[in-house]
């Protein structure tokens, strides 16, 4: 049976689709076996990519909103260290390395940090990877949160807080690996402190005292509020308003965060 080329490509999709399972099915019959074989072999491999791409999408899902997982780490806090660890080389001032040398790193101080070694190395170079392409939505402070909690049990916050610290380069990622050093490691005292700023409960606008669920609650409203990054159509000078206004809220919220934590 002879197909006209023209009139096959004229043809509607789902028609086309017809077609084609017809053929496959014409095909099948005469292949027998063989022919089941290769579509067992296909089923299992386009199995394999959706689940990948759902396993993917659960994972962006924890970047952009840290909390429990659903997911295999190979080992707990394993996604946010690498997460956290993207995002310091990515406030890299002078940018030295590009994306894939950053996963590169990260990962491998994962290796170096994480009981699990070079098992885990797969992980979390796949973790770097999608942290990479959600780069601009990550929340170092409630990653920093996340890690904190799954590894409190292993009792090894100094040692990651150090390795995190040791990919800061230029001012703001020293400033943001100090912060995290600190939290993971509350016994870290660094050579001076640049927060300040007036009561971090009147600047987020709660009573002293409020839960750590109601400050946590009012640190992300208020971040969507003013964070730069969120508003459309700022002047330059508003635009730095802005900027400076996030940056109290976030001090504010993260001394807040310690005074629970540590209390």
């Amino acid at each position: 049976m002879m197909i006209n080329p023209v009139l096959f490509f004229k043809t509607k999709p789902h028609k086309i689709t017809a077609l084609i399972m017809a053929a496959l099915g014409i095909g099948g019959f005469f292949l027998g076996i063989p022919a089941m074989v290769i579509g067992i072999v296909l089923g299992y491999f386009i199995g394999r990519v959706l689940s990948q791409v759902g396993s993917d999408k659960i994972i962006y899902a924890y970047f952009e909103n840290p909390g429990p997982s659903s997911f295999d780490e190979g080992e707990p806090g394993l996604a946010a260290f690498c997460a956290l660890g993207v995002y310091l080389l990515s406030k890299a001032s002078p940018k030295v390395l590009t994306d894939e040398a950053a996963a590169a790193r990260v990962a491998g101080g994962a290796t170096m940090v994480f009981p699990g070694g070079t098992i885990i190395a797969p992980q979390a170079d796949l973790f770097c990877r999608l942290a990479l392409n959600r780069l601009s939505f990550l929340n170092p402070d409630l990653l920093t949160e996340s890690l904190n909690a799954r590894r409190k049990k292993a009792g090894d916050g100094a040692l990651l807080g150090k390795e995190l610290a040791s990919m800061a380069m230029g001012k703001e990622a020293e400033q943001e690996a100090l912060y995290i050093r600190q939290f993971l490691d509350p016994g870290y005292q660094p050579e001076s402190s640049a927060e300040n700023g007036g009561d971090p409960w009147t600047v987020l606008g709660i009573a002293r005292g409020a839960s750590y669920d109601e400050v946590k609650s009012t640190f992300r409203k208020l971040a969507l509020m003013f964070h730069p990054d969120n508003q459309t159509g700022l002047s330059e000078e508003e635009r730095e308003k802005m900027g400076e206004t996030f940056i109290k809220i976030r001090d504010a919220y993260r001394t807040i965060t310690r005074e629970i934590t540590d209390g």
